[in-house]
């Protein structure tokens, strides 16, 4: 009798288990089917660091932003490589994201569920996040945000209102978060709260107990990893340079107080994290499936339409009904602060870049999940919208911005570093002025290639042929003699070049 009633409780419990794989699983197959080739330069720059320290370069992967995304993208890299996958570094640190971006969906069903009691709209929300514009692209491409947030996503079920305190997962999982990326400490406070407010009616002594262990050891963990990090890049420790090291930023990466400025990039930034693309992005790339597929979106969308305007009218009195329990508005006040808290900082901070907005997306959905059980209960044609709603932004999402982007001839840079591999025998050697994006870009899909900085005296120091890209070209042609000794010794059959406005790459050969 007790094994019956045993197993008739664990039956709920391994049925969702096991439908929150089977989701993971096919987001997971979709991410890497189709994977960006627009890459974040930052991919590239970690990507050729790995290749580079593996190859034996004297370099330190260490990164005051991201303090161990090099090493574990190296680890991965190696032991990949070690088994006989002989996979890059880009592809490698590529997949890292698509199985972080997947396990994100399972931890965000796992506290979806758990708030709302609902599996219906649990999976609805988490398709909704892992199918959003800007989460769906870096989850496809190499960098350090999906795996912070992910680490930020175990933090908030560790702290969730009814589980048993555990302030020491939770800061060491916080701890990993704040490692793969510093902007993960935005959300100290929301953490700091949800451990107290575990304690529920009983929280003054042993919940600020709680939060106490939980801030020490997130702090003090923390700061071991920067001063153990910087002495492995620097060999010194040095406590003012520490500060100086840890609090480092990129030159573009300033602070501004812009008001107008920054709420039109903010604004912008909130609908580019769930809707992005263009129209123009298909242009060349239709076959009967993607027309299939457009023509299911505009349906989505029109049926949207149709309900929002038959709906528009109930639901200012549905809001006014609405009632929520009491953990669901412990969860409702967590998520608010977490979005707030992020909403204030990036209005001043780089708030151009959508991307950073990645690390409150999950209070969004959260916060979405609260109106929907506020508001529409389960009657069945609000669980069909819901439903259509995620359909019409996967849909959009994947024909306007993800499918265009996984194809080469859609980044003219991709294709011209590629076409560039095809055409320079091993040991090209290529001349730079100052590194950029473009060029990094050019270089890791040449990796035959050799690159090296432009010497003082060049030309005088030229002594077999090579070739020179764009900043380079620039520097030599800066002055009346340069140019001229370009216009000789350039050979114009070989000239490659991308200047359309948005990119300006170019490459030319020239000898002694």
């Amino acid at each position: 009798m007790i094994g019956c009633n045993l197993w008739t409780t664990m039956a709920p419990t391994r049925k969702l288990a096991g439908s929150s794989a089977v989701m993971s699983l096919v987001l997971l197959a979709l991410y890497l089917a189709f994977p960006t080739k627009v890459y974040y330069w930052d991919g590239i720059v970690y990507a050729q660091m790995i290749e580079d320290a593996a190859a034996g370069a004297k370099i330190s992967l260490a990164h005051p932003n991201h303090l161990i995304y090099g090493f574990v993208g190296y680890f991965l890299f190696r032991t990949l490589h070690v088994v006989g996958i002989n996979l890059r570094a880009l592809s490698v640190l590529r997949i890292l994201n698509s199985v972080f971006s997947a396990g994100c969906a399972a931890l965000l069903f796992a506290i979806l569920r758990d708030t709302f009691r609902s599996t219906y709209y649990s999976v609805c929300l988490t398709l909704l996040f892992a199918l959003s514009a800007m989460w769906w692209k870096f989850s496809t491409d190499a960098n350090p945000y999906i795996p912070s947030v992910c680490f930020l996503l175990l933090t908030f079920y560790l702290v969730l209102p009814d589980r048993k305190p555990a302030p020491l997962p939770a800061a060491l999982s916080f701890v990993a978060a704040i490692c793969f990326h510093e902007l993960a400490i935005m959300s100290y406070p929301v953490f700091a709260l949800g451990v107290y407010w575990q304690e529920g009616p009983r929280r003054s002594n042993r919940g600020l107990r709680n939060v106490i262990t939980f801030s020490l050891v997130t702090f003090g963990l923390t700061a071991g990893v920067y001063a153990v990090l910087f002495y492995e890049s620097s060999g010194e420790f040095n406590v003012v340079r520490l500060v100086r090291w840890a609090v480092l930023y990129s030159p573009d990466a300033d602070t501004t107080f812009a008001f107008w400025s920054n709420l039109e990039y903010s604004l912008r930034g909130q609908v580019r994290l769930f809707f992005g693309g263009r129209l123009n992005l298909l242009h060349g790339l239709m076959n009967p499936i993607i027309l299939i597929l457009i023509g299911l979106f505009a349906v989505s969308v029109l049926f949207l339409a149709i309900a929002a305007l038959r709906n528009v009218a109930t639901l200012r009195g549905r809001w006014r009904e609405a009632r929520l329990e009491p953990r669901q508005k412990t969860i409702f006040q967590l998520a608010s602060l977490w979005l707030v808290v992020y909403l204030v900082f990036l209005f001043f901070f780089l708030p151009q870049n959508t991307f950073y907005r990645l690390f409150y997306l999950p209070a969004v959905i959260l916060i979405c999940g609260v109106a929907l059980a506020a508001m529409t209960g389960t009657k069945s044609d609000s669980l069909f919208t819901t439903a259509v709603f995620v359909c019409a932004v996967g849909l959009g999402n994947f024909l306007f911005l993800i499918y265009p982007l996984s194809r080469v001839e859609k980044y003219p840079p991709l294709a011209l570093a590629l076409q560039m591999n095809r055409d320079w025998p091993p040991g090209t050697v290529v001349y730079y002025g100052t590194q950029n994006s473009d060029d990094r870009l050019v270089r890791y899909f040449t990796s035959a290639s050799t690159w090296q900085q432009l010497p003082d005296q060049f030309p005088s120091e030229l002594r077999e042929s090579a070739w020179l890209e764009t900043t380079a070209i620039d520097r030599v042609s800066s002055n009346a003699e340069g140019a001229q000794w370009l216009k000789a010794h350039g050979q114009p059959a070989t000239l490659h070049e991308l200047d359309n406005g948005a990119y300006r790459i170019r490459f030319i050969r020239v000898v002694p």
